[in-house]
């Protein structure tokens, strides 16, 4: 035999060797031969041996839910499966590993496993087992398995093996099977048992629930912290980059070895209860309506843009119509936060009109919101641009009667100056000022013109006095005085 058959015969001895002796695998023994069932839903073909009545049962009730997810994951990961996928319902784990040698290996006890790219695979007797449990967790099951399924399509089957099983996590309804999961093993405390290198690339994670439990949190922290946009642009980077930590650093700026550093904080909060805060399932609108209630319009709006992408991708309504409504809110608290600046600008310059047109407006918006903290700033603004426009006004009556031959008294004019001063209206101040000296230059004006006028009058007194005294007496008065 060629050397290279050789090789390919013991590799495939070896592989097989390898897979029955694999954790979770229980003696080979010959293949049953199975007669398969079919019923098949828009995106899923679900496979189950002829007279086993959980087949039926299964594709019945999680066909069209599964469906459901199907579009939600869909639109989640922007990309689509090859159809149909198939669900297939094994008797028993035995049937599962001798009708696939080379799929990966289950826990004992567990229900459900995929078979390379296009199949989920059930084990019928370990549902039967706990029927109760599989009635409230068998759709998340299936959501662990579409969500790996498509983590494998989306990075080339470049995802490390804890990547998979974090992400099957993480996609599952932490309110239905997370507090199960801590329920059944206890809670990881204190420093994680492993670096992200252990957790992500060690094929024993599977078999270690704790261990799953801590790759999930590392799922949870790139997706809480930076979002679902961002771990899904590192999931597709993954065919192309090095390695996952190539990948890494490739999408997010502060690097892989900062990110490993935070994930160490974030890490004991997360199964403190930060676990909630699920993305996917439980993404709590309460962190807005806190920033919109302290009036942090644009950081709600920013969250909420990306929260609204998201509620839609997951076919949210209810929650999407909360967070758009909320998104009105802080839209409306944008436009009065911009009303409330563009009055400040046009009394800074000067266009009180406006100013207080713009600052009513801005009121009117705030008190929509129940937002009183800028009310009073906007009603100084009116007040005080209200007042210039008043003190203006005399400014042009005195200016009227001026122009018409009067002349003001100049105290109220310093007054009105001296105010517009303050109030910061130099437009205004410097106009009383003008009027001020006017007022002084027509009022010495009239003082020459009088002393001018007094000066000629004694002067043409004086001239008349002389010509009298130049004059010959009257007779009267000669004879009078002869």
């Amino acid at each position: 035999m060629p050397p290279i058959w050789k090789r390919l015969s013991l590799w495939l001895a070896l592989s097989l060797l390898l897979a029955t002796l694999a954790p979770g695998r229980v003696a080979a023994q010959p293949c049953p031969s199975l007669s398969w069932q079919e019923t098949r839903t828009r995106a899923f073909s679900f496979l189950y041996p002829a007279g086993l009545p959980l087949g039926p049962q299964i594709a019945s009730q999680l066909g069209e839910p599964l469906d459901a997810e199907f579009n939600r994951f869909a639109n989640l990961f922007e990309t689509s499966l090859p159809l149909p996928i198939s669900v297939r319902l094994y008797p028993t784990e035995q049937d599962y590993y001798c009708l696939n040698a080379l799929a990966p290996p289950i826990p004992l006890g567990q229900t459900h496993s995929r078979v390379g790219s296009r199949e989920i695979a059930l084990i019928a007797r370990n549902i039967d087992a706990d029927p109760e449990a599989w009635q409230t967790e068998g759709l998340d099951a299936l959501r662990y398995e579409l969500a790996i399924l498509f983590v494998q399509h989306v990075t080339q089957g470049k995802a490390p093996p804890g990547l998979l099983i974090g992400t099957g996590i993480y996609a599952q309804d932490p309110f239905q099977t997370f507090e199960r999961r801590l329920s059944q093993t206890r809670p990881p405390t204190g420093e994680p048992s492993a670096p992200w290198r252990g957790l992500w690339e060690s094929p024993d994670v599977i078999q270690a629930p704790d261990r799953a439990l801590q790759a999930a949190s590392i799922v949870a922290y790139l997706v809480d912290v930076y979002g679902w946009d961002d771990f899904l642009q590192f999931l597709q980077a993954l065919p192309t980059a090095e390695s996952w930590r190539a990948a890494l650093n490739q999408t997010y700026p502060a690097g892989a070895g900062a990110l490993e550093d935070h994930w160490r904080t974030f890490y004991p909060l997360y199964f403190q209860g930060r676990w909630r805060a699920n993305a996917l399932y439980a993404l709590s609108l309460t962190p807005y309506e806190q920033l919109i209630e302290a009036g942090a319009y644009q950081a709600a709006a920013d969250g909420l843009a990306e929260a609204i992408a998201l509620l839609a991708d997951l076919d949210q309504i209810d929650l999407l119509l909360e967070a758009e409504r909320l998104n009105q809110w802080a839209h409306l608290g944008l436009q009065a936060d911009a009303l409330a600046r563009q009055s400040r600008q046009a009394y800074l310059e000067g266009d009180y009109p406006a100013a207080i047109e713009l600052a009513r407006q801005a009121g009117e918006k705030y008190a929509a919101l129940d937002d009183a903290r800028n009310l009073q700033a906007l009603d100084t603004i009116v007040g005080q641009a209200e007042e210039i426009l008043a003190l203006r006004a005399e400014l042009a009556e005195m200016q009227s009667a001026l122009e018409s031959s009067g002349s003001p008294p100049p105290q109220p004019l310093i007054e009105i100056g001296s105010r517009l001063s303050e109030l910061g209206d130099t437009q205004g101040r410097d106009q009383a000022a003008s009027l001020l000296a006017a007022i002084r230059q027509k009022r010495q004006t009239q003082a020459g013109y009088l002393a001018l006028g007094g000066l000629l009058l004694a002067l043409l007194l004086l001239a008349h006095r002389i010509l009298l005294a130049r004059q010959h007496p009257p007779p009267e008065v000669e004879l009078q005085y002869g």
